[in-house]
């Protein structure tokens, strides 16, 4: 997996500096996230307190201008840095990267099937962005904000702290069962979809000929079986994924049962106030968070792989991979119009 890793970041290794802020963000935006409770539980501690109300309107103030940074110019300054560094960039980068490469191969275009490759290729190309985005977009921004927000709870609320990561743990325990279990199916899941793909493509490029001989009917039910396999496979994956997804739902609402328990005793011994109660709910369902978005993504990790490792394998195949990794991104020309042939002309 980690050599996986690797090789993925390589191909957009041009991009690592502008992923990295993206990331850093992302990352201030959630340690944001989680100042939210706090203002909100001082607000309240301080009317039920029956403070002047010029020192809540203050604070009411003090919330509003983080809310405008939190809310409006983190977002901003994020969406402009993704637009002009990695968002169309980065795809472009790939592709035409990966395109060069395959043109300068050796390899006889009439060896292989070259319906199959652009199934690859055009599969792994979407796939491998989206691993690079959830890397660096959820999983990076999201876990260190996670360990210090329980460093925190076990610090300040350690019961709730304990029963949180409890919980987690055995989120992740069921993960890892789960793993072994659909992964060979993810795997054979994926081999169904090239098949489909692989006819598909068959069909539209073949399609003067499949009319001329009369074969219409038998490549659409042709196409159709490909397709009724791979759904039937699909629906049966999904139907064992599901089970698993209930049982991990109990275990996430038996844990946030057990901190606001525990929190409402804290309340009423006059451990807690209102406010602090407030912050340890939102920071516990915010690690309970954390571990569920995590294993959103290793799920569809775990989906994609297959996809990955028929990409890089395809690559390989062309013969060592040189401009497309770790280049500038290409310098494309563009092409007067009266040169591009009109769309189906001969």
């Amino acid at each position: 997996m980690l050599a996986i890793v690797r090789r993925i970041l390589g191909l957009f290794k041009p991009f690592w500096k502008a992923l990295a802020l993206i990331s850093a963000l992302i990352m201030l935006q959630r340690a944001g996230d989680l100042l939210v409770p706090l203002f909100g539980g001082r607000v309240i501690d301080a009317m039920a307190q029956h403070h002047a109300l010029d020192a809540i309107y203050m604070m009411v103030g003090t919330a509003f201008v983080f809310w405008i940074c939190h809310g409006n110019i983190l977002p901003y300054v994020l969406g402009r840095v993704d637009l002009a560094c990695f968002q169309y960039a980065g795809p472009r980068h790939l592709g035409v990267g990966i395109l060069r490469h395959l043109l300068r191969s050796r390899r006889d275009p009439a060896a292989h099937d070259t319906a199959m490759q652009q199934a690859v290729i055009e599969r792994g190309e979407v796939v491998v962005t989206q691993f690079v985005n959830s890397l660096f977009r959820i999983v990076i921004p999201l876990v260190v904000p996670g360990v210090v927000t329980l460093g925190l709870l076990l610090w300040w609320y350690p019961l709730i702290g304990v029963i949180v990561v409890i919980g987690g743990l055995l989120d992740i325990l069921a993960t890892i069962y789960l793993n072994t279990v659909l992964k060979p199916l993810y795997t054979r899941l994926q081999e169904l979809d090239y098949e489909r793909q692989r006819w598909h493509t068959h069909a539209f490029r073949h399609f003067l000929a499949i009319v001329v001989e009369g074969k219409q009917r038998a490549t659409g039910d042709e196409y159709d079986q490909r397709f009724g396999t791979y759904a039937e496979f699909g629906a049966h994956t999904g139907r064992r994924f599901l089970r698993f997804n209930f049982g991990r739902g109990l275990i996430i609402n038996v844990t946030n049962l057990c901190t606001w328990v525990v929190g409402a005793w804290y309340v009423d011994a006059g451990t807690f106030s209102l406010g602090y109660f407030l912050a340890s709910l939102s920071w516990s369902t915010y690690v309970l968070n954390v571990v569920g978005s995590g294993i959103e993504v290793q799920k569809q990790w775990m989906e994609t792989m297959p996809a990955i490792k028929a990409f890089l394998a395809e690559v390989d195949a062309a013969g060592p991979l040189d401009d497309a990794q770790g280049s500038a991104p290409a310098v494309v020309t563009p092409v007067p119009a009266g040169m591009v042939p009109a769309l189906g002309a001969e």
